[in-house]
């Protein structure tokens, strides 16, 4: 199986980012993952996948202008998940080795709206799927249709974030204005998640 075949020629623009071929097979073998599975496909045959100018998922590459899964992990993983990827509005798509008991295996979601992980009930193919079929726009119903669309074409690239305030938990994210900027992604993890 071939990871463009999972995540090209759908509905939704998709992109994958060519692997760091050397950092592919150090990533296969820390993770003890081949391109038998979706994960093993995503660390073998991936720099990085990018869909709809809004979600990335990490693969292996150790270019600046990217994100290398295992290096990732170590400075911003925790016990019981894996940083699968990320979106632009400071969500996480993590896999679930324990985190939460009851779904290991599932991908789970770091909602900003609510500030915990919750079961998505799909695998990594699943992801795969609807990253190329679904309807990303309806995951992210906390903006309006013209508000995504205007935060979409921010377009921050794989590296940053929006910082949006009010923070979408609050009860003033639906009332107030926001104010938006592009942090780093880095700076977005360590100011939230360590």
């Amino acid at each position: 199986m071939v990871l463009g075949d999972l995540l090209l020629n759908g509905k939704n623009s998709v992109e994958i980012i060519p692997p760091d071929l050397p950092c592919a097979a150090i990533n296969a073998e820390y993770y003890q993952e081949d391109d038998t599975t979706a994960f093993g496909m995503l660390i073998t045959q991936s720099g990085g996948v990018c869909a709809d100018c809004v979600v990335r998922l990490l693969g292996s590459n150790r270019d600046t202008n990217f994100r290398d899964i295992s290096m990732f992990n170590v400075k911003f993983g925790g016990g019981g998940y894996i940083i699968f990827g990320d979106d632009i509005f400071g969500g996480i798509f993590a896999l679930n080795i324990g985190l939460l008991p009851d779904c290991t295996g599932n991908i789970i979601y770091f909602a900003p709206d609510t500030s915990e992980y919750e079961d998505l009930g799909i695998k990594p193919s699943g992801l795969f799927e609807f990253l190329k079929n679904g309807d990303i726009r309806s995951f992210y119903g906390q903006f309006s249709d013209e508000e995504y669309r205007e935060l979409r074409a921010m377009n921050v690239g794989f590296n940053k974030v929006l910082h949006i305030l009010p923070p979408q938990w609050s009860a003033e994210f639906k009332t107030e204005k926001h104010d938006v900027r592009a942090i780093d992604i880095y700076e977005h993890y360590r100011l939230n998640f360590v």
